[in-house]
């Protein structure tokens, strides 16, 4: 598995446990919001997602070939 595939398994899986938080605080808590808090703080979210790719830009590293395998004559 390439750490691409495992980092988008990884992310895809924190969202949707985050998604799930959400839930389940509107429900327990009458007062909470997340509509409220997506309202106020929007741009914080835009500046992670734009971290986070500027961090995989610069973190990406080219796989290098495999070195040939010769068999002993």
């Amino acid at each position: 598995m390439t750490s691409t595939v495992r980092r988008g398994t990884l992310t895809a899986g924190l969202v949707l446990i985050a998604i799930g938080v959400v839930f389940f605080l509107e429900i327990w808590y009458e007062g909470f919001s997340i509509w409220h808090l997506v309202g106020r703080y929007w741009p914080v979210i835009l500046i992670l997602v734009g971290l986070n790719k500027l961090y995989g830009y610069f973190a990406w590293q080219e796989a290098l070939p495999a070195p040939e395998v010769r068999p002993k004559e």
